[in-house]
Formats: C-alpha cells, sequence, structure tokens
C-alpha cells in the first residue's frame, strides 16, 4: 500500500511538473504578440499579468525540484554569495542592505542557498519597504537572517506560513504582488537538505526575522547526502 502511495505522488508529481514546464512556451509565445499591442496601458497590463503567470510557473517547477537528485555540497564563499543577492535588489530599486563579514566559508549547496535567500528576500521587499540580510558565522554555524519591516506573522500562523501554497495576504484574488506561496517552503526545504533549520521570528516593533541556521562544515555528510 505503502508503494502503490509513493508511486501515484510520484507519478502526479512529474505530471504538474511537465504540465507546468509545457506552460512556459505558449506564455513566452503570448508576451511576443503583447510586445504588438498599441495601447500603452493594455499593453503594460498584458506583459504584467504574463510576468506574474512565468514567475508562478518558474516557482511551482522550483518547488518540485527539491525532491529530485540534490546538487553537489561545494565549499563557497557564502557571504559574497550574500552580497551578489543583496545588489541584484538594489538593481532593481528595492532597499535592500547587507550586514555581516566580507567574506565567510561554508560548504553548501550554491544555487540551491541563492535559490533560498533570493525567495526570502522577495517576501521581505513584497511586505516592507526595506529589507536586511544579516550573516553571522561561528566555527560550527552559520546563520543567514533576512530582516523586513513589514506587518510580519501572528504567532498562529508561523507554522502555517511554512507550508507549501499558503500566501502570506489573505485576498482571495491574486494580483501583482502575490504568489502561489511557495517561498517560504522551497527556502526551508532547502536548509533542511542542508542538515540546517529555518524559523520565523519577530521583528521589534513590526516586522519579521526569517532566520535560517546551516552546518558549516559537512564534508562527513557530503556522500550521504
Amino acid at each position: 500500500m505503502r508503494e502503490r502511495i509513493t508511486t501515484l505522488i510520484d507519478d502526479r508529481t512529474k505530471m504538474l511538473a511537465a504540465i507546468s514546464h509545457d506552460l512556459r512556451t505558449p506564455i513566452t509565445r503570448m508576451r511576443l504578440r503583447a510586445e504588438f499591442i498599441e495601447d500603452d496601458t493594455h499593453r503594460s497590463r498584458m506583459l504584467r499579468d504574463l510576468e506574474q503567470m512565468r514567475s508562478m510557473l518558474e516557482a511551482v517547477l522550483s518547488f518540485l525540484r527539491n525532491d529530485r537528485k540534490l546538487e553537489a555540497m561545494t565549499l563557497v564563499d557564502i557571504a559574497t554569495t550574500l552580497q551578489l543577492v543583496t545588489d541584484q535588489f538594489a538593481d532593481m530599486g528595492h532597499k535592500v542592505a547587507y550586514d555581516g563579514p566580507e567574506h565567510a566559508m561554508a560548504t553548501v549547496r550554491p544555487d540551491d542557498l541563492h535559490r533560498s535567500v533570493t525567495n526570502l528576500v522577495e517576501n521581505a521587499v513584497r511586505y516592507g519597504a526595506e529589507a536586511t540580510i544579516r550573516l553571522t558565522v561561528s566555527p560550527d554555524t552559520a546563520t543567514i537572517e533576512v530582516e523586513d519591516d513589514g506587518p510580519g506573522i501572528s504567532d498562529a500562523r508561523k507554522q502555517i506560513m511554512l507550508e507549501p501554497f499558503v500566501r502570506g495576504d489573505d485576498a482571495r484574488n491574486m494580483d501583482e504582488a502575490s504568489g502561489f506561496g511557495l517561498g517560504l517552503s522551497i527556502a526551508r526545504t532547502i536548509a533542511l537538505a542542508h542538515h540546517g533549520a529555518l524559523s520565523l521570528n519577530d521583528r521589534k516593533p513590526h516586522g519579521l526575522i526569517v532566520r535560517i541556521q546551516l552546518p558549516v562544515r559537512q564534508q562527513s555528510r557530503q556522500s550521504a547526502a
């Protein structure tokens, strides 16, 4: 029975991944056609809707990929990675700052770490005006915090917000600021895959601090990962 359930879940996951992947092609075609809409207002609205659809599909595919073969663990400068994410959001006009050492080495999955922090900062700038990526390192643990000055999350909703497809807003309709509610879930899955942890914490006087704690050295676990 357990094998049948596992097979059913795997089959449905593969189907959802295939559908999400195939939908990217018509969205690209629609985007190209939308460029020829003469009315500036209609064109910008259409392009914004298509970009939202593309972002949501990428989020679904990213979430589904977490159940597949894991990226290899590599010794990298995680401080540089966090500064890169900071610069990327600053280039887009967001108020994002980095607070931490200039360099800090740790054994991680580089692309997964970049994706995880990017997801958290996207949430931070969506709900707050400013965000800070903070890094502290001890001999055994690297602690990454993404802090925002938004409304925060109540204690009653903190646990459920880590589940997939749960969004921070209670709006029933999707708008340009909403997504599929996968950012926190993906970040938590990546942290767990590093033998680490992710937690949601209050910021005073208001706001949220998402804290990721990762082991700095994982060489002995690489063969099992």
